[in-house]
């Protein structure tokens, strides 16, 4: 059980904090959608929340 559940929280929210440091460090290079979503952290970070959510929701659904 933990180790789904890692699997399940643990990646995403490793991907979503890579993410954000690579927004961080590559701001002035980015394509344009990418830099509307970084000038707002928030929407960023609600977004990657909301995937992390919704992903572990299907993947839980989906081993049942």
């Amino acid at each position: 059980m933990l180790r789904e559940l890692v699997l399940a929280i643990g990646l995403p929210v490793v991907l979503l904090v890579l993410a954000v440091l690579a927004l961080e460090k590559w701001r002035n290079q980015l394509p344009p959608w990418l830099e509307r979503l970084a000038e707002r952290p928030s929407w960023l970070w609600n977004t990657g929340i909301g995937l992390i959510i919704g992903l572990s929701l299907l993947r839980w659904l989906l081993q049942r």
